[in-house]
């Protein structure tokens, strides 16, 4: 066993929640439950504060090793990586569906195949994105020099992962930090903790000669944090709220430690008078409803042109009556429960406070009062205006407000009317006035007649503006993100000189030898 390898133990799906610690003292375990009963089925042991020096002393002495290797040789290991996740896939999925509730086919696409594209990516072309860029040198510096852009492996690179993706979030940085030669200490989410010990199983399969190459370190959030500003990491990325990600941004700033920061949003659809429709409101709720409406990129408000506002409307309602809402172990479940139980009361607020100040209830609601379980219905409400929580704030839950706007210019306005800016989305009949409002929102991301697929196409480089976070990933935006950038020079070194060195002024004439007397 590793020196960060935790104790996981599964218990009997009836085993009642171990009693809670008390404030001041640390937890010494985490436990699973599933959140389609609420029932404990699992416990993982917390890695103690007092080994991270050593965790992140063995990374460093890996990374060195492995940042000697060639790309091809980092490829032959990554490949290695793939065929283990490739060969249990099945086991992963379900690792996934059982720790946060949704349906199997989204954990096998969306974690699972994520990580598998992401390999593809760095496998195929780590070498060719990380490969020396030439420079063009102006030739009044002469012509016997030679520039370059090189990317270097930054070292030490900490990953802290959430809970909606727990897989795939995970696992996607993890490979990007690797591609780049660098080690990776990952926290995963405390929410399922089986899948991080479902990971560190995986990459010490993969990695066998290489055991600290990807650490594994559980707890909770505050074990992440005390990681990221611990000596000797190089490097730090970060997904999850907006305001957890501030104060991490806060702690590392007095180190000078450069940080991925993928933070919340509250993504916007504009769907224009021309829209077709029908795949509008098909977008629409796959892009509000899939995992449970807990996606940081998920379709959260909707603008719609008021002459198609109420059939628009209608094809959404009855698009959200009938998906299945169910546990992963029925097939058929469209939509699993929320994955725990920590945002619950905040939905319950920001559904109240819209239903206060007028907005009218379409579909869905509140959960059923003494309902077993996370389970929140889709719901979808109509008559919202900008007083609501729910188109100010972001709403991680599965609730949709769509509001009815006179004007493209009107929603394009609402739009950009966020200090969130992560992605968003227009619907629209005509090919380039779709890209032309587009051009004019503020996002990382935006999707034409589409709605969250851009996350998944890994050569897309993703990321937000404003409050949603800072620097991109994915492709060779992100793998370059992952490394140093070196600017080589190099010269012949044949002449004595430059003329730009010193003496600065023309050099005298040498002094004529004395005449004899």
């Amino acid at each position: 066993m590793s020196a960060t390898e935790p104790a996981a133990r599964t218990l009997p799906t009836n085993s009642p929640p171990q009693a809670s610690h008390a404030p001041s003292e640390p937890p010494q375990e985490l436990l699973a439950v599933d959140p389609a009963t609420g029932e404990v089925f699992g416990r993982v042991d917390v890695t103690p504060e007092s080994r991270i020096p050593e965790i992140v002393r063995r990374s460093r002495a890996a990374q060195v090793a492995w940042s000697g290797l060639s790309f091809h040789d980092r490829a032959v290991a990554l490949r290695r990586l793939r065929a283990v996740l490739d060969r249990r896939r099945n086991e992963a999925a379900e690792a996934v569906s059982k720790g946060m509730g949704k349906p199997l086919g989204e954990a096998m696409g969306h974690d699972v195949g994520l990580v598998l594209d992401t390999l593809d990516d760095y496998i195929d072309h780590a070498g060719d994105y990380l490969a020396d860029e030439p420079i063009a040198i102006p030739t009044k510096f002469g012509l016997d020099k030679a520039a370059l852009v090189r990317f270097h492996p930054r070292g030490v690179v900490v990953v802290i992962a959430p809970w909606n993706y727990p897989l795939g979030l995970a696992l996607d940085p993890v490979i990007t930090a690797l591609a780049a030669g660098n080690s990776a200490i990952l926290k995963p989410t405390s929410a399922a903790p089986l899948v991080g010990v479902f990971i560190e199983q995986l990459v010490r399969e993969a990695f066998p000669d290489r055991p600290d190459l990807v650490q594994v370190v559980h707890g909770p959030g505050a074990i992440g944090s005390r990681l990221a500003v611990a000596p000797g990491v190089d490097f730090v990325a970060f997904t999850g709220s907006t305001r957890v990600g501030r104060e991490l941004q806060t702690a590392l700033a007095p180190l000078l430690r450069p940080a991925l920061m993928e933070l919340g949003g509250s993504d916007p659809a504009i769907v224009t008078h021309d829209a077709n429709l029908e795949r509008a409101a098909n977008g629409v709720v796959w892009g509000r409803f899939t995992n449970n409406g807990q996606v940081c990129t998920a379709i959260k408000r909707v603008y719609v042109d008021e002459k198609v506002a109420p059939e628009f409307l209608r094809k959404v309602v009855e698009k959200v009556g009938r998906l299945k809402v169910g546990p992963y172990t029925n097939p058929n479940s469209d939509v699993g429960p929320l994955a725990n139980g920590r945002g619950l009361e905040n939905l319950r607020a920001q559904l109240q406070d819209a239903l206060d100040k007028g907005a009218k209830l379409e579909a869905g609601g509140f959960p059923k009062p003494g309902e077993k379980g996370y389970f929140w219905p889709p719901t979808v409400l109509s008559r919202v205006d900008e007083s609501m929580r729910v188109l100010r704030e972001e709403v991680f839950g599965p609730i949709l407000p769509i509001r009815a706007v006179p004007t493209e210019e009107e929603a394009i306005r609402l739009a950009n009317d966020s200090e969130y800016g992560l992605g968003a989305y227009v619907f629209c009949g005509d090919a380039r006035r779709g890209n032309a409002i587009a051009n004019r929102l503020d996002a990382g991301s935006v999707d034409v007649n589409d709605s969250v697929v851009h996350y998944v196409i890994e050569a897309l480089p993703f990321g937000g503006v404003k409050q949603s976070g800072i620097m991109r990933y994915h492709g060779k935006v992100g793998l370059r993100l992952f490394a140093e950038t070196k600017g080589m020079l190099f010269v012949d070194g044949k002449s004595d000189r430059e003329p730009y060195w010193f003496p600065y002024g023309k050099p005298a004439a040498a002094p004529s030898p004395p005449r004899a007397p």
